[in-house]
């Protein structure tokens, strides 16, 4: 029994070892199939680029040859013409008889030659000219019929915008006549207390007895808005006495915030008077209006600095502003010192690339000062 467990496993160690040889056999010439398979395609492909190359340079030699000798033949023709032209000329100059006919063929040739030149360039000439106007012509018929349709365009714009102005008057009328009445019926019978004008007078005779400071603003601003858009309340106001007591709110505002929000709603609505001839000079006859108005330009760098500039503007318009304001020479110097001290700044922040913002807002003071400096001493 141990003797034939011993020859079994002898046996069955022989024949693992012979599989084990013929597994490794049979990889060894597979694994050699694959690479002499691998050598073989990438053989092939070396000699199809090989091939190819060859072929490029063999064609771009041949078109180098070609062309070679294309332009040694074209020379050689080419010497050849210009040979043969010469010497039939050369003949034709010396008479000989012996090349008679042919010199006489040469330079009726050559006289052929020319003539058809003459032709083609003069054909030539007549359809560039003829393209030319055709061209020309196109393009200023072009701009004529653009400009007669655009005519025509707004033309039948302005007819239609009328037509559908006509239709809307015509649907409308009825409605319009209505409200006509019923605003003619509400105006009749409106009580005078609740007119806009009549609050506006109430309003600015209780202005400097407010001691609330939202108060002040809120009528200010409506001052400023009525001013803006009725010359009926800018008479009334001014009528009233309106500039007396605004210039007493503008010397008695405080640098706080809400102060300059004050004087700068009064110092619009003095702008807004300021526009019409009569009330500007109504303004300058104000004691103390001028220095008023220069001593808010000159302590102010926001907007109330620019509303001041303009109502100084408006009193420089006419002769007896200009006059009002030449008779205050200290101003005027101190308006002049600001202005080199803005030119100074100015320059000062041109160098510095730093404040953009603050570099536009002095440049626009700068602006408005030498504008209205330019308006005291120009006249």
């Amino acid at each position: 029994t141990i003797i034939q467990s011993y020859v079994r496993g002898w046996i069955t160690r022989r024949m693992n070892w012979k599989y084990k040889l013929s597994s490794v056999l049979i990889q060894r010439y597979c694994r050699g199939w694959l690479a002499r398979k691998k050598f073989y395609i990438l053989k092939e492909a070396t000699m199809c680029i090989q091939s190819a190359i060859r072929k490029f340079n063999s064609m771009m030699s041949f078109h180098r040859y070609k062309h070679a000798a294309t332009e040694v033949q074209r020379f050689v023709r080419g010497q050849i013409a210009r040979s043969r032209l010469e010497g039939a000329s050369y003949l034709y100059l010396r008479g000989d008889s012996r090349r008679s006919q042919d010199s006489f063929g040469m330079t009726k040739l050559l006289h052929s030659v020319i003539k058809l030149q003459r032709w083609w360039r003069f054909l030539h000439s007549q359809n560039v000219r003829r393209k030319s106007a055709v061209l020309i012509q196109s393009h200023v018929r072009g701009i004529f019929a653009r400009r007669r349709t655009s005519v025509e365009r707004r033309y039948i714009a302005m007819i239609q915008s009328h037509w559908r102005g006509y239709l809307t008057r015509k649907a409308s009328k009825a409605q319009v006549l209505d409200l006509r009445m019923r605003m003619q019926t509400s105006a009749a019978n409106i009580d005078d207390k609740k007119r806009l004008i009549n609050k506006l007078l109430s309003a600015l005779s209780e202005l400097l007895s407010m001691k609330k400071v939202h108060n002040i603003l809120h009528i200010c601003e409506t001052l400023d808005s009525a001013t803006k858009y009725s010359d009926k309340c800018c008479e009334e106001l001014v009528a009233a006495g309106a500039i007396d007591k605004l210039l007493t709110l503008i010397r008695s505002a405080s640098r706080s915030i809400p102060d300059q929000e004050v004087s700068k709603h009064a110092l619009s609505t003095l702008r807004h008077l300021a526009r019409y001839p009569q009330m500007a000079d109504e303004l300058i006859d104000t004691k103390g209006s001028i220095q008023t108005i220069f001593w808010e330009l000159l302590r102010n760098k926001e907007e109330a600095y620019f509303i001041a500039s303009d109502v100084l503007k408006k009193i420089c318009n006419s002769q007896k502003g200009l006059e009002a304001v030449r008779k205050l020479p200290a101003l005027v110097k101190r308006l002049q010192a600001l202005v080199e001290e803005l030119t100074r700044k100015a320059n000062f922040e041109k160098r510095n690339v730093k404040g953009q913002s603050g570099k536009e807002k002095s440049e626009r003071r700068l602006k408005e000062a030498i504008e209205l400096l330019k308006r005291i001493t120009s006249r």
